[in-house]
């Protein structure tokens, strides 16, 4: 007997592969689709759909095509790192234009232009949907608007939408790109789920697997997964279905925390913000103690101690606690060891990265691995420690940001001169560094990141320094 069985399923129900029939409308999302299908029709220039990683671009990308599908012709472009020579060529090509590598740009722009002109004869529209925009190089951006430059004396003949992920409104916030942020008629943002949302779409993907019975999930393990997926659909279908999983191993019919727990523990996932994934105190343990409220609570059997004032320290395990005067003072002093060595290895990252950073090329890309509290150094240690990283280590950079006012450590893997390159390296990531859902970045970003991290911390330094120097003068 399979999970599926066992719940009375026919089914999968939380497949990550995008499914247009599993399209889930709620979190504002039949609205946006509507918005998009509107603007289309109506000859609008160009549209932004911003949302985080996993937050269902793709889905709505998909259904989009099949909404407008026999009304207007779809180029959809997958590979956003294309020049912008390259970028009119994959155009052409994608409508079925005689063109090739040695057709002239301005006999390719004849030729579309000829073209566009004849289905809007026709009565047909032509839309370009570019994924993962925010990779995509600005001068390529450009020759993009360049091409809604063609229209007749009343419409456009082509329409563009653009899916990013958040890091498109940065690179739209440039000087020198203003004038394809003034031709979007139409900015739609993908929001998380709440928490009211996240239980009624874990209940609408159990009915459409054949599901019949009472809610599964307890309002505990709703509300513990909200926090662990920030809202975002690709990380709930991951997490529920793990959670079902180890529900059926032990034999239970409805899903509590503490199996939750167990899918969390296993995905190492926790709370997120704009597409960064916390570290250390963000675990899953912090994450079934924030579920909880922090205080004595009995959940699924299991008393959870009430929290101390002081800072707790970082957890990557559901083991019990320790007294640090209940251990050995052997085992203590040989732990301070370890954790000295390590962080040897820590500064000697971050120093082999402000060298990199300094060099790179801001036009090449690298893979985000995680994102890490600035205070929560051992963790970024025991990470850097961990079995199976020393492979990887000299292709492994650690830098100081400053994102909305706090202080954070970003881990980025490789530099990679094109978007394809990339890619196929994140999907050869070593299982180290796949735990928590990498994703690409351009290296400008991470860079300006950088640059202000380091500010905000020369200033911090100064302070500190100056405060000093007044307690002791």
């Amino acid at each position: 007997m399979t999970y599926y069985d066992y719940f009375g399923l026919t089914q999968a129900p939380y497949k990550i592969t995008p499914d247009t029939d599993a399209f889930y409308a709620g979190g504002e999302r039949g609205a946006i689709l509507d918005a998009l299908v509107y603007a289309i029709k109506r000859g609008e220039a160009i549209t932004k759909v911003v949302g985080e990683v996993g937050s269902g671009k793709t889905m709505l990308c998909r259904l989009l095509g099949e909404r407008l599908h026999g009304e207007v012709e779809i180029v959809y472009l997958m590979n956003p790192s294309l020049s912008p020579r390259e970028i009119l060529h994959a155009i052409a090509i994608e409508l079925g234009l005689r063109v090739s590598a040695k057709t002239e740009r301005f006999q390719v722009m004849k030729k579309l232009e000829a073209y566009l002109l004849k289905q809007h004869a026709g009565g047909r529209r032509v839309a370009v949907f570019v994924e993962e925009a925010q990779c995509m190089p600005w001068e390529t951006l450009e020759e993009i608007r360049l091409l809604t430059n063609l229209e007749t004396g009343q419409e456009k003949l082509l329409q563009v939408v653009l899916f990013g992920q958040p890091e498109l409104d940065e690179v739209l916030s440039k000087a020198h790109v203003r004038q394809i942020k003034e031709r979007i008629t139409n900015s739609l943002y993908l929001p998380p789920l709440n928490r009211e949302e996240v239980g009624d779409y874990l209940m609408f993907r159990l009915r459409l697997a054949g599901y019949r019975g009472v809610p599964l999930f307890s309002a505990l393990a709703v509300r513990m997964l909200k926090r662990a997926s920030h809202g975002l659909m690709r990380r709930l279908n991951i997490l529920a279905d793990k959670a079902m999983l180890a529900a059926y191993a032990d034999g239970v019919q409805r899903i509590g925390a503490r199996y939750v727990w167990a899918a969390m523990r296993d995905c190492e996932f926790g709370p997120r913000r704009r597409g960064i994934h916390p570290f250390a105190i963000t675990t899953a343990l912090a994450m079934a103690l924030i579920a909880a409220g922090w205080l004595g609570v009995s959940v699924q059997g299991v008393t959870m101690p009430a929290i101390p004032d002081s800072k707790p320290a970082a957890a990557s395990s559901l083991a019990p606690a320790v007294s640090p005067s209940a251990e050995p003072r052997v085992a203590v002093e040989a732990r301070a060891e370890v954790l000295n060595d390590d962080a040897d290895l820590f500064r000697t990252r971050l120093a082999a990265t402000r060298a990199w950073l300094r060099g790179a090329d801001e036009n090449h890309f690298t893979i985000q691995v995680l994102l890490g509290d600035a205070d929560q150094e051992a963790g970024m240690e025991r990470f850097l420690r961990q079995a199976g990283m020393n492979e990887v280590l000299d292709r492994l950079y650690i830098y100081r940001a400053e994102l909305r006012g706090k202080p954070m450590y970003g881990v980025v893997y490789g530099d990679f001169p094109d978007y394809a390159g990339a890619q196929a390296a994140l999907e050869n990531l070593p299982a180290p560094l796949r735990r928590h859902s990498p994703f690409l970045r351009n290296l400008h970003q991470v860079h300006a990141e950088w640059m202000e991290g380091t500010q905000e911390h020369a200033q911090d330094k100064g302070m500190n320094q100056v405060g000093h120097e007044t307690k002791t003068g």
